[in-house]
This record gives C-alpha cells, structure tokens and sequence, in this order.
C-alpha cells in the first residue's frame, strides 16, 4: 500500500486561501488607497513593501546559511533581480501578487523539505502554487470588475518559483 503525504502546511493553506479570497477585495482597497494617498503614494508603499519582503527573503537566507559570502552574493544578485523585474510591471497590483506567490512558493517548499519523499513533495509544492494560481484566476473571472488571464498565472507561477529559490538557495 502507497502512503500518501500531505505536507502542506496550515500556515501554506491559509495564504493559499487569503491569495484567492482577496481578489474579490484588492480592487477596492488599492482604489481607496488611491483617493486618499494618491497614485504616487500607492506607488511608494507597494515599492516599500516589495523592497522589505525581498529583504526579508534575503535574511531568511542568510541566516540559514550563516552569512556566507558567496551565498549573500547569489541572494542579493536573485533580491535586486525579481525586484527589478517586478517594479517593471505596469499593474501596481500585480507586484504585490507576485510577492504574495514568492512567500507562497517559499512556505509550500519549507514543507516540503520537511517530509521523506522530498523530490515528489517538492513537485506538490509547484502543483499546489499552480492550484492557487489557477482558482485565484478562476475566482476572478466571476467577477464583475476583474478578469482571467493565463499570463497572470504565470506571473503566478515565476512568483512561487522565486520564493523556492529563496528557501533551497542555500542548501
């Protein structure tokens, strides 16, 4: 008999659950952020926000390889590379999904690091970003004011992955 492994985390599945549910309210809250801080200021606070998670992915690593050199090299080389990328983006909002899917990617692989089948728990991982990605967008296109877009899963998707590099770079 095959025993299956379930090696997500509550912690995994509850931001799973807060990626797909806050579709149905981001519109409304970078709205209101845009009346009362204005565009300017929503752009300032999403680049504070992805500056202090790509740093705080960055000390995640660092800590758990000790500060070595080239493994500080590495992260900062992949912090200042997503970044750069994302603030490249032209939906405010989507910058903020992609660092939502890196600390996904980053949590679904912390566990599944954790249990003894690790490179089938790892595939786990991508499909279970894939799943929240999938039904994020699919929760949208019921919606009235928002849309499915297979690029947004991908985006999706490249936002897991960085988060995986974060959690298996220095090991």
């Amino acid at each position: 008999m095959r025993r299956v492994y379930f090696f997500v985390s509550k912690g995994s599945v509850c931001l799973g659950i807060f990626i797909v549910a806050s579709a149905s309210f981001m519109f409304q809250v970078s709205e209101f952020l845009k009346f009362h801080i204005g565009e300017g200021g929503l752009r300032l606070l999403i680049g504070f926000l992805l500056i202090s998670g790509g740093l705080f992915f960055m000390a995640l690593v660092l800590r758990r390889s000790n500060f070595l050199p080239k493994t500080a090299l590495i992260t900062a080389g992949f912090v200042i590379g997503g970044l750069v990328l994302v603030w490249r983006m032209r939906i405010l909002q989507e910058r903020i999904h992609i660092l939502e899917y890196a600390l996904l990617g980053y949590l679904v692989n912390r566990d599944a690091g954790k249990v003894p089948k690790r490179k089938t728990a790892v595939m786990g991982a991508y499909i279970f970003v894939f799943m929240v990605s999938f039904l994020d967008e699919g929760f949208q296109k019921i919606l009235p004011y928002r849309v499915f877009d297979w690029r947004d899963i991908l985006f999706n998707i490249l936002g897991g992955l960085w988060g995986a590099v974060f959690y298996w770079l220095p090991r």
